[in-house]
Formats: structure tokens, C-alpha cells, sequence
């Protein structure tokens, strides 16, 4: 249909101009998602290729996945709290090492302060 849209143009006097697909198009879409999928690519990144032709939206995922690649591995880690804590903290004990008397006098040290 481009193509006839082009040739009327001409035939009234204008020039002839490149009429791009339209890029939502249902074929260019399921096109993205093939290069995604092929590429290694998630689906949800399949929607930020660009192109229109299979070898321009392909070019266009390895260059996205090099870039992903390129990205330093520490931003996939969550960040070291840089407040200091309390103090130290008692370990609560496990439910096999449980005796009372220990637990007794621990209470009666720190009642104390000794």
C-alpha cells in the first residue's frame, strides 16, 4: 500500500516521498519480539528496539544486550549500611541449648552489672 501511496504522488506532480511503516504495527511487533527472544533479550525490553527491518531491530538488541553486559556487576547488590550499630548484640540462643539456670544467672549479671 506504500507503494501505491508513493506512485499517486508522482503521478499528481509531488515527489515521491519514503512512507515508514508504521511502528506499533502488530507484524513489527511480533518482529521485536522474535529478535528479543532470539537475542537473549527479556520481552519486556522488546518494546525498546528500534527499526523496521529484522536486520536493523537485531543490531539494534546486540547493541542493548552489550550494553547490559558492559554494566559493572555491583549494581545488582543491595549497599552496606555505613550506620553504625548499637553495640553488640546477644545472640538469641538456638531452642537446643536452652538451660535454665544459665538463663537465670545471665539475668541476674546484667540486673547486677557485672
Amino acid at each position: 500500500m506504500a507503494k501505491v501511496v508513493a506512485e499517486e504522488n508522482t503521478k499528481e506532480g509531488r515527489p515521491a516521498q519514503a512512507v515508514s511503516p508504521d511502528v506499533n504495527s502488530p507484524e513489527i511487533t511480533a518482529m521485536r519480539e522474535k529478535v528479543a527472544k532470539s537475542s537473549g533479550l527479556s520481552l519486556a525490553l522488546a518494546g525498546r528496539l528500534s527499526g523496521t527491518t529484522e536486520a536493523e531491530v537485531k543490531a539494534d538488541a546486540d547493541r542493548l544486550m552489550e550494553a547490559i553486559r558492559s554494566m559493572p556487576a555491583n549494581l545488582r547488590t543491595h549497599p552496606k549500611s555505613s550506620v553504625p550499630t548499637g553495640g553488640a548484640v546477644d545472640q538469641p540462643p538456638s531452642h537446643l541449648d536452652i538451660d535454665p539456670i544459665k538463663l537465670a544467672a545471665n539475668i541476674m549479671a546484667r540486673r547486677l552489672g557485672s
